[in-house]
């Protein structure tokens, strides 16, 4: 508050010093303009003089003849005898001077007639001036001690002049001499003296009610203050963060001249600030050229905001893709469009990369579907190189595979511009061949991709290089094809960008040709799965006939032994019959005994027979105990039992559907097989059970 009050009381001071010297000026230029309106009126008499000759008057005590003059008819007498005298211009307006009619002034000449018209030498050095030019001599001087004006006008020579003074050697135009007034100030600066009381009081006044002010400004406006230091400190930052912001930033105003950058700007676009501020827009930006600038600028009055893309020229001519976001400012009555500038040479690339890492993945997908398709190799490449070319992008795909007697590797497939490049081709797996230092050939060897990024700037491209200039082939890269684990081929690709395969591409060319590789897996599996399904076959085919034969000859057997074993049914009752009660009831039970095997080996012949039959499709089920069946089995195999002591335990079994008598075979075969194969030094143990 007291640098406020000392600066507001500066300030005051400064405008009442300011104001009073005003009206010292004022004062003397009042004086100045008095003394130069005397003077034009002094000349005004003196050139009306001068028009007229001089004028005629009666000679007195006051004016007597000009003993100066030397001219005819100085004096004359009227015809009433009136005696009259020839007063010049300068003699009259001397007089005029003299009696008070004009301001007293003087009139001289550095060639006076008159010695009263000597100048001074004030006189002296005006007239000086006055000859070397200058239209008027005004100075602040001091008269008798006090400040005055003096104002001196020049005198020239007029024709009517001439005859007066045509023997002083003058021309018409010539400085004759000057007319001064000197305009004492007193007067006017006891008038500038009041009016500067006048101010000294308002000053005070104002002083006293800004001191006033300032104290009610501090006490009300305080926080007014605080808020705009803290809005300076802002526009401060904001203006720090632009000028060093890492996005370009710059201002175009209306008629399209550039008006700030920011320093990230300058370095874009490769210009010292000083060279850019005034370029046009359409320097920079050739889609905006001189002609649509307004057009766009009042599109972007009207929207407030546009958002688009375009190409920036550099310094150096070079252009550059970005995206501009322009944003209308209306400051201080002025409008600026406000430029926010991104470099998209990055984002453009890794659009190209991607879009171009898409393609290569419908190529992957595209290679899964013929993989799928294909019935051959020969059916894959063809459709692998083809896939290559039309979703790769590249400029030619060929399959080479390699010959394992001469180690060259032929091409069984291509597509793709340049296939004259493969008429002649020499290319080999051979290391100590000239041929076999390329991509192909180290690819083969290795079983690793191989890539020349640049196939004129490598020495193992050397022997192919004038025939890829032919075709535009810059990079080239051969991935392997495996089958079994080893590599029997190649899958070579050509560009006519240098640097074109990309680590994201190598990855996905990579990916594809293992997919191939399985393919050609799959194939050979596939064949080998063939040639087992048509042995299988031929095998089945002999199992056939065999079994046909089994049957025809079970049959056959079958229906022999029904007779035999019929006969022994029929002798084993009859002597039963006969010998009646007379047999012990041991030979009677082993009669019993004979003649139910025989009935159940009956069973199983009738049974054999029916298998035999090929034209039988089964046999009907129907309820069947499993107690009954293994007890019909053990009896069938009471003499082996019997022999080997064997101890059969039976536990409570269930009644099943199926064939009774094949299920008895079951317990036959599984008790028959338990009691042969037991332990030498153990009695078997067999337990059954469900």
């Amino acid at each position: 508050m007291v640098g406020s009050a000392a600066l507001w009381t500066a300030a005051v001071l400064l405008s009442f010093w300011m104001a009073a010297e005003n009206e010292r000026q004022q004062a003397v230029s009042l004086a100045i303009q008095e003394a130069r309106t005397s003077v034009q009126t002094d000349i005004g008499f003196r050139h009306w003089a001068a028009s007229h000759g001089g004028v005629y008057v009666a000679p007195d005590t006051q004016t007597l003849p000009n003993p100066y003059l030397h001219v005819p008819d100085r004096d004359v007498v009227t015809t009433n005898g009136k005696h009259l005298t020839l007063m010049n211009p300068a003699y009259v307006l001397r007089q005029l001077m003299q009696s008070g009619f004009v301001a007293k002034g003087r009139i001289t000449s550095m060639k006076p007639i008159n010695p009263e018209n000597a100048p001074d030498a004030w006189e002296r050095q005006a007239l000086q001036r006055l000859e070397q030019g200058e239209t008027e001599v005004t100075e602040k001087v001091l008269s008798n001690g006090k400040a005055a004006v003096r104002v001196m006008a020049p005198i020239r020579v007029e024709q009517s002049c001439l005859t007066c003074h045509n023997d002083l050697g003058y021309k018409v135009g010539d400085l004759r001499g000057g007319i001064d007034v000197t305009i004492p100030l007193e007067k006017s600066n006891e008038i500038a003296s009041t009016e500067i009381k006048r101010l000294a009081i308002n000053h005070a006044i104002f002083w006293i009610l800004v001191m006033s002010g300032i104290g009610l400004i501090w006490i009300i406006g305080k926080s007014h203050i605080r808020q705009r230091e803290l809005l300076t400190r802002k526009h401060l930052i904001t203006q720090f963060s632009i000028d060093r912001a890492e996005e370009p930033v710059y201002w175009i105003n209306e008629s399209g001249l550039i008006s700030y950058v920011n320093n990230s700007a300058c370095s874009l676009l490769g210009y010292a600030e000083t060279e850019i501020l005034n370029l046009h827009a359409s320097e920079l930006n050739p889609d905006h050229p001189r002609e649509k600038w307004a057009e766009h600028w009042g599109s972007l009055k009207e929207n407030s905001f546009l958002r688009f893309d375009a190409i920036l020229k550099r310094k150096d001519g070079s252009t550059l893709p970005v995206e501009i976001s322009a944003n209308y400012l209306s400051h201080e009555g002025q409008e600026f469009d406000v430029a926010f500038v991104r470099d998209m040479s990055s984002h453009k690339e890794a659009t190209v990369k991607i879009a171009h890492l898409t393609d290569i993945y419908a190529a992957l997908s595209q290679t899964n579907k013929a993989i799928i398709r294909s019935k051959s190799r020969q059916e894959l490449f063809d459709a692998i190189v083809r896939i290559s070319v039309d979703f790769g992008h590249f400029r030619m795909a060929w399959i080479g595979v390699v010959d394992d007697a001469s180690q060259a590797i032929v091409p069984a497939a291509w597509a793709g511009e340049g296939g004259a490049y493969l008429d002649g081709l020499k290319v080999s797996a051979d290391a100590d061949s000239p041929y076999g230092q390329g991509p192909s050939g180290q690819c083969i060897r290795a079983g690793e991709y191989r890539v020349a990024e640049n196939f004129f700037g490598t020495q193992i491209t050397a022997p192919w290089q004038k025939r890829a200039a032919f075709f535009n082939f810059n990079s080239s890269a051969a991935f392997p094809l495996k089958n079994q684990g080893k590599a029997i081929g190649t899958l070579s690709l050509y560009s006519d960008a240098p640097e074109f395969f990309t680590d994201d591409l190598i990855e996905l060319l990579t990916e594809m040709t293992d997919e191939i590789s399985f393919a050609l897996d799959r194939m050979d599996l596939e064949a080998s799965h063939r040639q087992h399904e048509a042995e299988q076959k031929e095998l089945v085919e002999r199992l056939m006939a065999s079994n046909t034969e089994l049957e025809r000859f079970a049959y056959v057997a079958s229906h022999d032994l029904q007779e035999p074993l019929r006969t022994i049914v029929s002798f084993t009752q009859l002597l039963d019959r006969h010998l009646g009660d007379k047999l012990p009831p041991d030979d009677r039970e082993n009669f019993e005994f004979v003649v139910g095997a025989a009935k159940r080996m009956g069973l199983l012949i009738n049974d054999l027979l029916a298998f035999s039959r090929v034209s039988a499709k089964g046999v009907s089920f129907s309820r069947v105990s499993l107690a009954a069946a293994c007890s019909a089995a053990q009896d069938n195999l009471r003499e082996v039992i019997s022999q080997n002591h064997a101890e059969i335990t039976v536990g409570q079994l269930p009644e099943v559907i199926g064939d009774d008598v094949q299920l008895m075979q079951v317990f036959q075969n599984l008790v028959g097989n338990a009691v042969k194969f037991r332990h030498p030094d153990r009695k078997p143990q067999i337990s059954i059970d469900a």
